[in-house]
């Protein structure tokens, strides 16, 4: 009986360390205050007074000084670091921004960037504790006639200071307040073009990119879309993607990601059908699109992509299984053997 008793106990541990390895400890999240905040001062020309942006109608060439309040929460000096950046469409949808103009689609004529400047003081901010400044940006319209909006934001984070001395950008706390200049025409209509399917990167897998431009000054909002791809020939397969409540910043690129998971790409004829509805962002007018595009993938391009694709992890737990069920089979087994003996 002592034997069975040792071959239970032995069991009973070896399954309680199983299932220990196989149990993931969850943190909990601390819920952190923030260090610093932002509040835009409206000028006169905005024109809803309810938004936390500004969102003003500006003339030919008028010059504007923008202003924003800035304030250190805290009991010790702060620096935050503040710059200006364009709109832009992120990977799947929804409006970001970058501080430079690459890769901006060449629709856009005037980038935010190029009209907006911020005193030299208002780049880098030294707040002493619980220090308020007030921050200043010149935006100056363009002489020609400006149709639709011009759109970007005004972007804060502090700087963390390590030790050693160094200071390094980013932190927990981070803002972006948007800038909408509306032009003098700006009741225009947003118009998505087919631009291309190219093989990519999405979250480390491989993955097919459809581009869709937006080629007019204006946003698309509550956008919605599905995307089949489908390879012809031998080897047929099809993938489907599908985002909704999305929004198209102006004069950007949608790039709708449909991921082959573990899957490599395959060389070949494709045919892609995508579908995207959206709502004009100034009358709320519902808009839909469709494409239906043949397209070839080249070998190179596959190659490239799959040698950078995330590969499909071995299933350690079912080596682990297999040992555990070994390990239990021999452990009845004796016990079989003993009982049978007594």
């Amino acid at each position: 009986m002592k034997f069975v008793r040792c071959l239970m106990a032995v069991s009973l541990a070896f399954v309680g360390l199983m299932l220990c390895q196989m149990t993931q400890v969850q943190a909990a999240a601390q819920t952190q205050k923030a260090d610093f905040e932002v509040q835009p001062i409206l000028p006169d020309e905005q024109e809803d007074l309810s938004l936390n942006y500004f969102n003003m109608s500006l003339a030919q060439g008028q010059t504007k000084k923008i202003e924003m309040r800035i304030q250190n929460f805290t009991d010790h000096a702060i620096t935050v670091h503040s710059d200006l950046r364009n709109s832009m469409t992120q990977v799947g949808g929804g409006v970001s921004f970058q501080a430079n103009t690459k890769g901006l689609d060449p629709s856009l004529k005037v980038p935010f960037t190029k009209i907006a400047k911020l005193d030299k003081k208002s780049e880098t901010i030294k707040l002493a504790a619980q220090e308020t400044k007030i921050l200043k940006m010149t935006v100056k319209m363009p002489e020609d006639r400006t149709n639709g909006m011009i759109y970007g934001d005004w972007h804060f984070i502090e700087y963390l200071h390590k030790k050693g001395g160094q200071s390094s950008v980013g932190s927990n706390y981070a803002y972006s307040v948007g800038v909408a200049l509306k032009g003098q025409h700006y009741k225009v209509y947003p118009e998505l073009k087919y631009d291309k399917t190219e093989a990519m990167i999405y979250r480390r897998h491989a993955a097919m990119g459809i581009k869709i431009r937006n080629t007019q000054p204006m946003v698309i909002n509550k956008v919605s879309a599905k995307a089949v791809v489908s390879k012809e020939g031998l080897f047929s397969s099809k993938h489907v993607y599908t985002t909704s409540n999305q929004s198209v910043a102006p004069n950007s690129v949608l790039t709708l990601p449909i991921s082959w998971d573990y899957e490599q790409l395959k060389p070949g004829k494709y045919t892609i059908d995508t579908v995207v509805h959206g709502q004009n962002l100034w009358n709320k007018l519902p808009l839909t699109w469709r494409f239906k595009k043949s397209f070839t993938i080249k070998a190179d391009d596959v190659k490239t992509v799959n040698a950078q694709a995330l590969k499909k992890p071995k299933n350690k737990w079912a080596y682990v299984a297999t040992a555990s069920g070994v390990l239990m089979l021999v452990s009845i087994t004796g016990l079989v053997k003993v009982l049978r003996r007594s």
